[in-house]
């Protein structure tokens, strides 16, 4: 899957620079093309998800993202947006929530500063700035319908080359060399080692809050045991009131 995710993005740079290129056509002479470019591509996002090698929440990203290709692939089949106003803005806001979501992952992993924090990051602005520019191109450089739409599907591109190139290549067990075997077992101590480190950190953390509130008076966790300040007031007071009587006959 990684080779033909990476093809599939560099069909998507193809098909982005011609219509760029051509910008005297009409998106209705290649609505079919582009349509079936966008359902390729999002039947290739979904089964590729599988292998990437972000977390559990980046993947479903890429899911939802081969998703959302692939219903409007369909929608462009069907005739359903096909007008020249119409589809920029389409594109423009697909690409703008991809590019949201590269910037989200590269926040969370701002701390870390490795290459997958750059490549989110930089894949991300790119697409920020695409899907932002569309919704201004009027007041800017006023460029055709289908040079926006070019540049959409090129930038979408570049994301959809980037997921590929993060795609395990899975060889047979067969296949694999003694290094190889060596590694992929060493890399899997490592992550048990830490996810167990992990685990005994918040297993001590959890009996030393047992501790704590085992050792903690009741009337300090529970405020409906504990007396109430107006009340403990009011008490001193009627305690003070027959003391105080007393000392004012004595003065009499």
């Amino acid at each position: 899957m990684r080779i033909i995710t990476m093809l599939t993005g560099l069909l998507f740079l193809a098909g982005g620079v011609f219509l760029v290129a051509n910008e005297g056509v009409t998106f209705l002479s290649v609505a079919f093309i582009v349509g079936v470019m966008f359902v390729v591509a999002g039947v290739v996002e979904c089964l590729s998800y599988s292998g990437y090698r972000g977390d559990n929440e980046e993947r479903a990203w890429i899911l939802n993202d081969g998703i959302t290709t692939f219903v409007l692939g369909v929608l462009i089949l069907l005739n359903k947006i096909s007008a020249e106003a119409v589809v920029p803005v389409v594109m423009g806001l697909w690409v703008l929530i991809t590019g949201i979501r590269n910037f989200v992952r590269a926040w969370e992993h701002v701390d870390d500063r490795t290459d997958n924090f750059w490549d989110h990051l930089l894949i991300g602005l790119l697409n920020l700035f695409f899907g932002l520019y569309v919704f201004f191109d009027g007041e800017i450089f006023n460029l055709a319908s289908i040079t926006m739409i070019g540049l959409c599907i090129i930038v979408q591109g570049v994301n959809i080359i980037h997921v590929g190139a993060t795609i395990h290549i899975r060889k047979p067990a067969f296949i694999k060399t003694a290094e190889e075997q060596l590694y992929e077992a060493t890399v899997k101590y490592e992550e048990a080692h830490a996810a167990a480190k992990e685990a005994i950190k918040a297993a001590k953390e959890a009996q030393a809050e047992l501790k704590m509130v085992e050792q903690t008076p009741n009337e300090i966790l529970d405020p409906t045991i504990a007396p109430k300040p107006e009340l403990a007031e009011a008490a001193a007071e009627l305690a003070s009131a027959p003391a105080q009587a007393v000392s004012d006959q004595e003065e009499k």
